[in-house]
């Protein structure tokens, strides 16, 4: 039993249909593999960029004194 090929505007419409039924699960997932090593590098930049916020702080804060 051989399908009829679809055109692509059918595959087009069959996708924006399923999306519209189902919103949540068309959403893209991100796997583990690759979240875990952008979430670390975030993680770095963020604890470098407080930790040097808050030099900037301490400087300033024993030249007032």
């Amino acid at each position: 039993m051989i399908k009829p090929k679809r055109s692509a505007e059918q595959q087009v419409a069959d996708e924006i249909e399923r999306r519209a039924l189902h919103p949540l699960s068309s959403r893209q997932t991100i796997s583990d593999s690759q979240a875990e090593p952008e979430f670390h590098a975030n993680h770095k930049r963020l604890r470098a960029e407080r930790l040097a916020r808050e030099a900037v702080e301490i400087g300033l804060k024993a030249k007032g004194k």
